[in-house]
Order: C-alpha cells, then structure tokens, then sequence
C-alpha cells in the first residue's frame, strides 16, 4: 500500500505513516524541505510486514493500536549505495505526549544527513514542527546521536558525523534557536558527542570526545550555550572511565557511563567516594535510576558457550558503587529469546511501578527483530509482561535493528529503530520505525 501524490512514482516521492482511523487520522503527506518533497516517497509497511508480537492474557506487552497502523508508523525511501541510510541515535517523549526521534535521514548528495522528526500522540508526522514533522540540518553529513528536551519544550541534539561535533538546540517548532551558542550550535573543533544531560538549573552537560587530544571530556554550558568556566577546568571536566551517556543526580553529581561508569561532583572533580577511584566497572548499553538509588545498567551476556549467542542482561549497583546483592541473583538477572540466538542490547527504560524494560535487537543470522524483556524491580524476570516476560516484533523480510527506548507517563513503551531490505539493482529499502507498546 502507497500514499502518492497523483503524477508522480514511488521512487520520486515519500509519505508517512500515520494513525489509524480509528483514532480519527488520515494518511498524510511528509515534505521534510522543499528539495526532500520532489525527491522522497512514504510507502506503508503493511504489504511486506510481518509482526510476530508474543502476548500472554494480560495487555502489557502488545503493540498499541491506537498508534500508527497496528501500532507502528514508518518512514521509508529506497536508496543506492551504502552511506544514505535512516538512522536512529534517540528517542524522548515531550510532556504533551508527542514524540521526538533524533537521528539522520538519506540526503541528497547520497550520504545520511542529521535530522530531528516529531511525530503525534498517534503516531502520525507532527506539522507543526520543521517542515511537516522533520528538520534536517543542512550543509552536514552523519546524523544525531544523543538529544535531550528542555522543560520549555526547547530540544537539543547532538551529531558525531563530520570533523567536528556540534550541539544544537531547536525550538518547539523545529527552527534553530538562535538564543543558544552561534545561530543555535554550539561546535566541538575536531571531536564527537556522546551524551547530553540537563541540570535543574539550565545548565547543560555534554560528553566529548576528541579526536586529537588524548582524555575524554565533559563540558558545562550555560543555557545560552556559553562555557561554564567554573566546571572543572575552563569548563571541562575529564571522567576516568570516559565519556558517553551522562546523568544528573539529585544530589548534584553526575554520573558518565564511558568505558567504565565514572562519578563527578557538581564542581566537576572526581568523586572519590564512589566505586574504586571514582569508577565503577559495569556494562553500558543503556542504564536508569532505580528510586532506590540504585544504579540499572544493561547488557547482554553468554547465554550458552558452546555457540555464538547472547542474552539481555540487567545489573543494579547501589549508589556508592558496589553491586547490590538483593538485586536478581548475585545483582544480576540474564535472559535468552527463543528463536533468536544473539542479543545485542540497545537501551533500558523505567516504568513507574519501577519495573525495567530492556529493549535489544533479537538476530539469527538473517533475521533482526526488536525484542523487549521486563524485570521486576527486584530484578526477576515479570511474567506478565508479552510471553513469560519477552515480546519480539519481526517485519518479514527487513532487518531490523532496535536503537532506542522511552517510557511514556502513562507507562506505555516507545521504541526506535530502523529497518533495511535489499532491493534488485543495487538499491535497498531504509526505513525508520516507531513501535509503541503497552506497559499495562
């Protein structure tokens, strides 16, 4: 199934997605610019999708069907080559309920270029914001790996494509805000991003990375997107365990989840009551905050040593940087998919009952699908969450490749992902995807 514009082919124009008519939507057209409008096509994912959603008698765990189609929107174009693909990097959820996916798009030059979409509620392109629910950021190449959202509804995000990294913030409608650093970026000469946190206090944590000083880094801004000279030197701190993802304590403290997870003071020097040094050694492919204190992470672990394969993987550490022993077995908990022999971990996300949900991309050797498992608080895997506590959502014959997870406030799950299909000719199918599941 198509939506096109009359006089025009599938390869000259894109669509997208939207809600189902049961919520009231129509099939709308997505011009994410006026070069993007004569060039994109949207085609609907129904024909070739194949959803293998695992449910038990409960609800929680089931695609919601009052998103997208079948709960599901899609944004798809057909590309040549191998550098012009959709990409995913984060997803948030605003307090009016809309959802942002930060990442890159396919651009015109045939590399992928960073892009901010905004969709509805129900999933269908938010045309309030940029142009018909997208903002592409011109003259660049990469895409958008971290993003954060003001409570002014102000939105940044962060590239790691190109020579140097950059941190831009857009206001509420999708234009660069001119307020924050030169013409709304702030640039990183010669480095990359790799999170972003907000103080309550406005002010703006980043992880850097750069490429020819030896050390990683994290950088204060002020909220006009200026230097906070009075965080560790000249407005840099520098994490032991490195950088990446970034947390903000309600005590101040900031927790960077590198190589290892490292703790800073609120002035930016290492916090030596923490961990072993100010380290803590744990995985990284996604963490939260238990309202315990307790610090989540996950990643996958060997779920049988006699052929390649892994398993999700969750771990609590109490606070001051030990492992906290009541959490699963020995402070962890480890969990296989049927059918799908290798994990690869992508994010983790808290419901407000505390359970965790851990989203990763389930793969056989050619397959991916999206695969989600839930824990309780206490670490055990919850069985009434999909099918003994796992759901899986394949898409026929795409691979799939999950990226990035979000609670909603009413415990609903936001998942972020993209898919790829190969084509005759040298061309592929590239998609990015939005699932959302329920959480009750």
């Amino acid at each position: 199934m198509q939506t096109m514009k009359e006089g025009n082919s599938p390869s000259t124009e894109v669509s997208e997605t939207n809600s189902t008519k049961r919520s009231g939507a129509t099939h709308q057209e997505v011009s994410m610019n006026s070069t993007f409008a004569k060039k994109y096509a949207v085609l609907f994912y129904c024909a070739m999708l194949f959803v293998v959603t695992a449910s038990a008698s409960g609800q929680a765990g089931k695609l919601d069907p009052t998103f997208g189609i079948g709960g599901i929107t899609t944004v798809q174009k057909v590309v040549t080559g191998n550098t012009n693909f959709f990409a995913v990097g984060a997803v948030a959820v605003q307090s009016d309920g809309k959802i942002v996916v930060a990442g890159g798009i396919p651009g015109d030059t045939g590399f992928t270029v960073p892009a901010v979409l905004r969709f509805l509620p129900n999933g269908g392109p938010d045309k309030t914001f940029g142009a018909n629910g997208t903002v592409v950021l011109p003259n660049r190449f990469g895409s958008y790996v971290t993003a954060a959202i003001q409570p002014d509804g102000k939105i940044l995000a962060a590239t790691n494509g190109g020579v140097d990294g950059e941190l831009d913030r857009f206001t509420s409608a999708g234009k660069l805000d001119s307020s924050f650093g030169s013409q709304g970026a702030v640039i990183f000469k010669f480095s990359s991003l790799t999170g972003i946190a907000l103080q309550p206090d406005g002010r703006i944590l980043a992880g850097v990375q750069s490429f020819i000083v030896v050390g990683a880094r994290v950088a204060r801004l002020l909220a006009n997107g200026s230097f906070d000279t009075s965080f560790g030197t000249n407005g840099f701190a520098f994490p032991p365990g490195g950088t990446g993802t970034l947390e903000v304590l309600s005590t101040g403290e900031i927790l960077v989840f590198g190589r290892l997870v490292s703790r800073l003071t609120s002035s930016g020097a290492i916090d030596a009551e923490f961990g072993v040094s100010g380290q803590l050694m744990a995985p990284n492919a996604g963490h939260a905050l238990a309202a315990n204190g307790d610090i989540l992470t996950a990643g996958s672990l060997v779920s049988d040593p006699t052929v390649p394969s892994s398993a999700f993987a969750a771990f609590a550490y109490q606070n001051v940087g030990i492992g906290d022993p009541a959490f699963g077995k020995n402070g962890g908990v480890s969990t296989t998919l049927s059918g799908f022999p290798t994990i690869t971990v992508a994010g983790l996300g808290l419901e407000s009952s505390g359970a965790i949900v851990e989203l990763g991309t389930a793969a056989t050797r050619s397959l991916g699908a999206f695969g989600l498992v839930r824990y309780t608080p206490q670490g055990q895997l919850d069985s009434s969450f999909g099918s003994g506590g796992t759901v899986t959502t394949s898409f026929g014959s795409s691979i799939a490749t999950a990226s990035a997870i979000a609670i909603q406030s009413d415990d609903k799950i936001v998942v972020a992902g993209t898919l790829l299909k190969g084509e005759l000719h040298g061309q592929s199918e590239t998609a990015l995807v939005v699932a959302r599941y329920l959480g009750k």
